[in-house]
């Protein structure tokens, strides 16, 4: 599960509803996801099931799927639709229970839930449009004989309470179709903290072996999936579509259904176990919270200066020479990778200008190759922790990182073997290795063992005093 800070999850939601907001009162833009009669004849609806819908409500469409393909709804059904837009799945939802059915159209938007609430007046449709959201269905439980959900999921910031939700409202053997968004691959944390890509149905998505796990874990069985597509392939934005391609974005179309009340008595266990398990998944996803307001906020950027922080206290050691050394690399280092995804090189710059003056300052010292230069590497220090703050000021920003993900798909389509992250990591270890030896012998060569205890002491007498007493 996807740990969202509650600020956070709040600024989803606006971001979700502004986005389909637009689509339903201005149907006719041109929208980064495929929308309208254009997208359903895409997806697989069949014309002559489309020709029987009111325009306007096909107009704003924004589906991802053909969940009908589940053959889920039999006549008479009591239907829920979560996220229903402005009806197109909902309308044809309720033709299929007929008039002794019934279909609950839930949505978290306005203007869809009033658009849809006019088509079905007009229509005569038995359609109830009811307000709310995945993570808190209004609805009683084992309520609803279908559940059906068309690209939504993917918009719900806890998606596996927005499951538990759904199997909670279905009857015993009750029946669930989906078409979503899942991934190839996951998103990285950071990009998953903007509003603005979660409306944009990439970066909320799920690995689709989560997905599954996800329904399984809520007690859904049968399992299937249907069918998949290349969603994106069809999308007006070229960045939308590299993105798409990078996390292997593309839709599908599942089935499951809910245990049997007989089916479902093994799996559910003593009351307090599962009210403990609950507790422990409640405080994690609390504690997910309060880092990921740390990571959004630039922990880089304070691991940079806590480890700037972590060289100075080594600053006076000679033989804490090369461990003084990975420390101001360490803060050197983790300033270019936040500046490589944000954008911003300032920092690093002044840090690799401040971290190569404390380290020749401190070795020119340790071999009085040059008198009095300690306060070099202090300087040099004092240097790296402005680029630390500049760099957390800089990560407070807001950037697009719909741009940091375009540039990451380039990087990536344009890199070679050795950027492979483990490849990298053993020749950076490597390297590293060599360069702390060298570093380390040529203390040795310049001086020696008992003259660098000597360095090492502010009172030089008494370090020669617990030499005599050791030996």
């Amino acid at each position: 599960m996807v740990a969202i800070a509650s600020f956070k999850k709040e600024a989803i939601e606006r971001a979700v509803q502004q986005m389909y907001t637009a689509v339903a009162r201005h149907p006719e833009r041109r929208f980064h996801f495929p929308t309208g009669r254009a997208a359903a004849r895409l997806l697989g609806y069949p014309d002559a099931e489309l020709d029987a819908l009111p325009g306007d409500a096909i107009a704003s469409f924004a589906g991802v799927g053909y969940p009908f393909q589940a053959d889920a709804i039999r006549e008479g059904d009591i239907v829920l639709d979560v996220g229903s837009g402005s009806g197109t799945d909902a309308l044809i939802a309720s033709r299929r229970a007929g008039p002794r059915g019934k279909v609950y159209a839930l949505d978290i938007t306005e203007p869809m839930r009033a658009k849809l609430a006019d088509i079905a007046r007009r229509a005569g449709a038995n359609i109830e449009v009811v307000a709310g959201n995945a993570e808190a269905i209004p609805l009683p439980d084992a309520s609803v004989d279908v559940a059906t959900t068309n690209g939504v999921l993917n918009l719900v910031p806890d998606k596996a309470r927005a499951i538990e939700e759904i199997h909670r409202v279905l009857k015993p053997g009750g029946r669930l179709a989906i078409a979503d968004i899942a991934l190839g691959k996951p998103v990285s944390f950071k990009y998953r903290q903007d509003p603005d890509l979660w409306a944009e149905c990439v970066v909320g998505a799920v690995e689709k072996g989560r997905y599954l796990e996800m329904l399984r874990a809520a007690r859904f069985g049968d399992v299937e999936i249907l069918d998949e597509l290349d969603y994106f392939a069809a999308s007006n934005s070229p960045e939308t579509r590299k993105v798409a391609a990078l996390f292997g974005a593309q839709s599908i179309v599942l089935r499951a259904r809910r245990r049997s009340a007989r089916s479902r008595l093994p799996a559910l266990g003593t009351g307090w176990r599962r009210r403990g398990l609950r507790l422990a998944q409640e405080g994690a996803g609390i504690a997910g919270a309060w880092l990921a307001a740390g990571i959004c906020a630039g922990m880089p950027a304070l691991l940079s200066m806590l480890s700037a922080a972590g060289a100075g206290a080594l600053a006076r050691h000679a033989y804490m020479f090369p461990l003084f050394v990975v420390f101001v690399a360490l803060s050197t280092w983790l300033l270019h990778g936040s500046g490589r995804t944000g954008g911003h090189v300032g920092p690093f710059r002044l840090a690799l200008a401040s971290g190569v003056l404390a380290i020749a300052s401190f070795w020119l010292s340790v071999t009085e190759l040059v008198p009095a230069v300690w306060y070099g590497a202090y300087v040099g220090l004092a240097g790296l922790g402005a680029a630390s703050v500049w760099a957390f000021v800089k990560a407070r920003d807001p950037v697009s990182c719909l741009d940091e993900m375009v540039r990451e798909a380039e990087r990536e389509r344009h890199g070679f073997a050795a950027s492979h992250p483990l490849a990298r990591g053993a020749v950076i270890a490597l390297a590293a290795a060599a360069v702390l030896y060298a570093m380390y012998k040529s203390v040795d060569v310049f001086v020696g063992k008992a003259e660098a205890m000597e360095i090492a002491c502010a009172d030089p007498q008494t370090c020669k005093e617990e030499d005599h007493r050791r030996t």
